[in-house]
């Protein structure tokens, strides 16, 4: 036998060319069909990335609006309150003026804080759906 700068394992040392040919050609396709898997799973994972990052920005959008929302209507409490003050007649009404707007504040922020806790709870379960399904689409339970 030549000695070659490799060595042949004993099982195909003793095959004839094609044998040793038809082992080439399936471990190429094997080779192909692992990397079709592999791009198919890479394309599925920026694809849920996508449609996460997507939802995350429509989210925060609405984030944001539904915030300056909020403050807006804080804005008008304290004008309702400068017009009050404006017009109010007697030191005892001038006196009730800031308990009162102390209550519909505090009252108003904590609606507030309760609908914005709730969109970006919302937000972050949708955002991560994709993720998730591609997720469970990539690694399969081997059951």
């Amino acid at each position: 036998m030549t000695k070659t700068p490799f060595n042949i394992p004993a099982d195909f040392a003793d095959k004839p060319v094609e044998k040793i040919r038809e082992a080439a050609v399936q471990g190429l396709a094997q080779s192909r069909e692992a990397f079709e898997k592999a791009n198919a799973a890479t394309k599925g994972a920026l694809e849920s990335l996508e449609a996460s990052s997507s939802i995350v920005t429509k989210g925060f959008a609405e984030f944001n609006a539904k915030a300056l929302e909020a403050l807006q209507a804080n804005l008008g409490m304290s004008l309702e309150y400068f017009s009050a003050l404006a017009s109010v007649k007697t030191p005892a009404d001038a006196a009730k003026l800031p308990a009162d707007l102390a209550k519909k504040q505090m009252e108003a922020l904590t609606a507030q804080a309760k609908d914005l806790t709730a969109l970006a709870q919302k937000i972050a379960t949708e955002s991560v759906e994709p993720l998730k399904e591609q997720f469970a689409k990539t690694v399969k339970p081997s059951a």
